[in-house]
C-alpha cells in the first residue's frame, strides 16, 4: 500500500512540477493576436484554423527563442518522467 502512496505523490511532485514549468513559459494572453479581425465562425462556433493555415499566412505562435525554451522544458519534463519510471517501474502482470 505504501508504493501506491509512493507513486501518487511522484505523480503528484511531476505534475506540480511541469504546471510550474509551464507557466514560466507566459500565458497566451499576453501573446500578439496572430491576425487582425475575428476568426471566421463556422457552425455557430469560433474556427480553429489548421497548422497550414497559419503557416499561409507566415505567422508563427511563438517566437523561434519560445520555441527553443518550450523544447527544453518538454526534454526536461522527459527526463524526469523517465527518471522516476526507472525508481518505480510499473507492476508486471
Amino acid at each position: 500500500m505504501a508504493d501506491k502512496s509512493r507513486r501518487k505523490v511522484i505523480f503528484g511532485v511531476t505534475l506540480a512540477l511541469a504546471s510550474l514549468l509551464l507557466a514560466n513559459i507566459g500565458s497566451a494572453e499576453n501573446a500578439p493576436p496572430l491576425h487582425k479581425g475575428p476568426w471566421p465562425i463556422r457552425n455557430g462556433r469560433n474556427y480553429q484554423p489548421t497548422e497550414h493555415e497559419l503557416r499561409a499566412l507566415h505567422l508563427e505562435d511563438v517566437t523561434p527563442d519560445q520555441a527553443s525554451e518550450i523544447d527544453r522544458l518538454y526534454d526536461q519534463l522527459l527526463a524526469s518522467s523517465e527518471k522516476a519510471r526507472n525508481l518505480h517501474p510499473a507492476p508486471k502482470r
